[in-house]
């Protein structure tokens, strides 16, 4: 006869002997019980009373087994119990017990809200967005199927990360953390629709390639960002004074990629090229060989050497050398 099974019959015999004294510690075991926590005590799930407290306590701190997910639960029945409580190896004489036949244990459990959990990503988005965004201005919308989440029972603390960062043209996801008395119960993802709207820059009336943008050219008009171009203005005094690079239509939105800095250098016009040898300047004459703006890099010939130089233009009547190809003008 194995062991476990002397303990279970030990057990049965001290139970029945038991039933016949109304002295000693008493056990009552509910015929429907919560329990919180990872495993099953035996005070969870009954009322253990008697003079000797020590005793009592030392009974309420069995184990008889793992206890059931939160908001789910499980049937013991009473053979199972009396033979997990004989497998503790406890004393248990002179106890008198009263045990059901079957006794549902329910895993004890509290709801989060999933109205709480949406609020918290919204308020995320918001944070890193910053308080430089009018509230208005950002529109956020919870784009999953509302669901509450079971946890244990205690104090619940939510913490909200947006690993991938905020996204306009797709959806932001959002991972709120759920703990439960400082222990990681669950992590849950939320995704969101995120819109930030922006005055941005258009073209009040058709500019034309090489044209200059003045005030008269420009006007806001307030967009969804996520649904136009990279690299739209967001203040007409950054673009005022540029050229446009190619036609832009009335209503067109304006990037950085459709202007530049206007031409001060045209081709064929005669310069100052400038070049450093150590400390010494040596000034002599060039032609510009292509169109160039405020520090953009040019082909230059050198009058002096007929070779052709890459210049930066300085002004509208300087550029200075940066390299020399040795290519002889042609």
């Amino acid at each position: 006869m194995s062991k476990k099974v002397c303990l279970l019959v030990v057990f049965q015999i001290c139970f029945f002997i038991s039933l016949s004294f109304a002295e000693g510690t008493r056990v009552v075991i509910e015929e429907q019980v919560k329990v919180n926590g990872a495993a099953i005590s035996l005070g969870q799930i009954a009322k253990i009373s008697g003079d000797n407290e020590e005793s009592n306590q030392k009974l309420r701190q069995l184990k008889i087994g793992d206890a059931p997910v939160p908001g789910s639960s499980f049937v013991l029945t009473k053979e199972i119990i009396t033979m997990r409580l004989a497998a503790t190896e406890s004393d248990l004489a002179n106890v008198i017990w009263v045990i059901p036949d079957r006794v549902t244990v329910i895993g004890d459990s509290q709801t989060v809200n999933a109205q709480t959990l949406i609020d918290k990503g919204i308020n995320a988005i918001r944070e890193q967005v910053g308080p430089n965004v009018k509230h208005e201005d950002l529109n956020v919308f919870y784009a999953g199927r509302e669901q509450d989440v079971t946890v244990p029972v205690g104090t619940v603390a939510l913490t909200a990360s947006l690993p991938y960062g905020i996204r306009y043209n797709t959806p932001t996801t959002v991972m709120i953390s759920v703990s439960v008395d400082g222990q990681a119960v669950t992590k849950i993802s939320l995704r969101f629709r995120v819109n930030l709207y922006r005055q941005v820059a258009v073209a009040a009336r058709q500019v034309n390639a090489r044209e200059i943008l003045t005030e008269d050219d420009l006007r806001y008009e307030r967009m969804d960002t996520g649904q136009i171009a990279a690299g739209f203005i967001t203040d007409k005094s950054k673009i005022r004074g540029l050229m446009a690079r190619r036609l832009i239509t009335p209503g067109m939105v304006i990037t950085d990629s459709m202007v530049n800095k206007p031409v001060i250098v045209k081709r064929g016009n005669m310069v100052t090229l400038t070049a450093f040898i150590g400390n010494i300047e040596v000034i002599t004459s060039g032609q510009a060989l292509q169109d160039g703006y405020e520090n953009q890099l040019i082909r230059i010939k050198n009058i002096s050497s007929n070779k052709i130089v890459l210049g930066k233009v300085i002004d509208e009547d300087k550029v200075q050398v940066l390299t020399y190809k040795g290519a002889s003008a042609s």
